[in-house]
């Protein structure tokens, strides 16, 4: 019995059947992509665009991934982004850049039950 012990072999497969099982269970508790809610959407969209961080928006997105949320908050860099709601099926981000205050209207989606916003068009102005 304490020949067994002191094999490396058991402690292999122990090491390999406990990193694979962190595995499924990291991957069965990631979470999942949108908000529950097209308000809580606003919040987040606004709150990732507020800070320019892309990693935020990211999960946020219905199509585009990365490019997509390193161009949109690039364009709001030189913003301030002053608030973001929900109105008419759309997340719209107020902001002002040199004085002058727009909007910014994101298509709102549904998938699987989670809302996400479609940043197809990115801001110019």
């Amino acid at each position: 019995m304490y020949r067994r012990l002191n094999s490396l072999r058991p402690w292999i497969l122990v090491f390999v059947v406990g990193w694979l099982a962190m595995v499924f269970i990291s991957i069965a508790n990631w979470p999942a992509a949108g908000a529950q809610s097209p308000d809580e959407l606003a919040v987040e969209v606004t709150n990732a665009l507020r800070t320019n961080d892309f990693h935020k928006l990211q999960p946020l997105l219905a199509v585009g991934g990365e490019d997509v949320a390193k161009s949109t908050t690039e364009h709001f860099a030189t913003a301030r982004v002053e608030d973001g709601f929900f109105r008419d099926g759309d997340v719209v981000v107020q902001y002002t850049r040199d004085g002058t205050r727009s909007e910014f209207k994101l298509p709102v989606e549904e998938r699987d039950g989670r809302y996400l916003v479609n940043a197809v068009v990115t801001p110019t102005g």
